[in-house]
């Protein structure tokens, strides 16, 4: 990046932390997230600002730190239909779907001349798609063990379940848009294609979503059931977190639809009984033919699973280095006798992430704030809060913030990012003629 564009970039977003501070929050120059349209950054809500603002005040007490996600979006860079419906349509689904443990939380808007500002519960230890990758590389084989893979699907259900209880549909659901935080829950985030949907027979049109994770009847420009399309996306999701890999990966739509229809469902590494017919049930052509939410609950490899605890996931990143070096240890001495009582899944703490994981590190960025004070104190003065109030509570702190880095290593137990396709009217595949061979295209 050359000099004129680095001091053009820093001046920017000085004047995006200076509108910030005129709201109450510290913003920093750490980015920690990217969308079609925004970027997300690490902010701190002042005290004065906590004191004010109800949401912040309820949300933060039991959180032990004052971190919060910033979403920033360009207005004047936005497509104008974005700004016009989309952005209104996210905000209210956020709202319409506030106060629920497992859906992130929205507890503030303002805006300037050429941006607007989302101030978001942080969810401070990355997406799914990088927990499943991190858990994939520690054990050796891609995905989730299913004791795991349940009880983060349990939360997953309740939180698709509150928004559809809200009349809200969410048309994005994948791994990277559900988040995990540092007590323990799953955090669905990301509702810029969400739209309100109180008549539940009325069929949408509009194509939007990931398309490895879209439904059959999308794909197929058909007016579909909106909910009935997100069962499919909590098949394919399932499917990625006990595989580590995704059902159909294929980025072409029309391809896509083709793999479907013909090659059915294959599973990479073998899965219980219980979790492949769940799966089945879910991934089904016809969309009345899924199992709904209360189905899905009520399935024997969702029921079988101990009461659901929101706090406590099972998980090999649980322990860190400690299950990873205690693994290489017992093996080297061939003990095959019983497990630690400090191992077992039942006393794990939720969703830490071990420094046994290249991908997850705590960024420490230095640049200076409009505050006179640098943001690496502001981010350490956090975290030696968060260390007091942990020790004294007797537990270990949670509140540092775990960041993928840019570097993404060549490994085949890995799952890949899908990247969301713009919203669009729905569209006829051209038909393939039999002497080209051609595949189609959409128009």
């Amino acid at each position: 990046m050359s000099c004129a564009k680095t001091k053009n970039v820093k001046k920017r977003l000085k004047e995006k932390a200076g509108v910030c501070r005129e709201n109450g929050y510290l913003l920093s120059s750490v980015k920690i997230g990217t969308g079609a349209f925004s970027k997300v950054y690490l902010g701190y809500a002042t005290p004065d600002k906590i004191c004010q603002n109800y949401k912040l005040a309820t949300d933060l007490r039991t959180k032990n730190h004052n971190m919060v996600a910033i979403k920033i979006i360009p207005v004047s860079e936005a497509p104008p239909a974005f700004s016009r419906k989309f952005l209104n349509r996210e905000i209210c689904a956020l709202n319409a779907t506030y106060k629920h443990p497992c859906v992130i939380q929205l507890y503030e808007t303002f805006r300037s001349s050429g941006h607007f500002y989302l101030v978001l519960e942080l969810a401070s230890h990355g997406d799914l798609l990088e927990y499943v990758n991190a858990v994939s590389s520690c054990r050796g084989n891609p995905g989730l063990d299913e004791d795991n893979a349940r009880i983060i699907f349990k939360q997953i259900i309740s939180a698709v379940a509150h928004c559809h209880n809200n009349h809200i549909v969410h048309r994005d659901l994948k791994c990277e848009n559900i988040l995990l935080d540092g007590q323990g829950f799953v955090k669905l985030t990301d509702f810029g294609f969400a739209n309100k949907n109180t008549d539940k027979s009325a069929l949408m049109s509009t194509f939007c979503g990931s398309v490895a994770y879209t439904a059959p009847e999308i794909l197929l420009a058909r007016k579909y059931n909106g909910e009935q399309a997100e069962l499919w996306s909590l098949g394919v999701i399932l499917f990625a977190m006990v595989t580590g890999k995704l059902p159909f990966h294929e980025s072409h739509p029309h391809k896509l639809l083709q793999r479907i229809r013909h090659d059915g469902i294959h599973f990479h590494h073998p899965v219980s009984p219980g979790c492949e017919d769940l799966i089945r049930k879910l991934l089904q052509w016809r969309p009345s033919a899924r199992l709904n939410l209360g189905q899905m609950a009520a399935h024997p490899w969702i029921s079988s699973a101990a009461p659901f605890v929101y706090n406590v996931l099972h998980g090999y990143t649980s322990q860190g280095k400690t299950y990873c070096q205690g693994k290489k240890a017992k093996e080297s001495r061939g003990d095959t006798g019983t497990t630690p009582v400090s191992t077992l899944p039942h006393r794990r703490k939720a969703c830490d992430i071990p420094n046994c994981f290249p991908e997850f590190v705590s960024h420490r960025n230095t640049a200076c704030s409009v505050t006179g004070k640098n943001v690496g104190q502001h981010e350490r003065d956090a975290e030696r809060n968060a260390e007091v109030n942990s020790q004294r509570l007797g537990v270990k702190p949670q509140s540092r913030l775990h960041l993928r880095s840019a570097h993404q290593s060549d490994n085949p137990n890995r799952l890949f990012m899908s990247r969301p396709r713009p919203p669009s009217d729905p569209q006829p595949f051209h038909k393939p003629t039999k002497h080209t061979g051609s595949s189609g295209n959409l128009r």
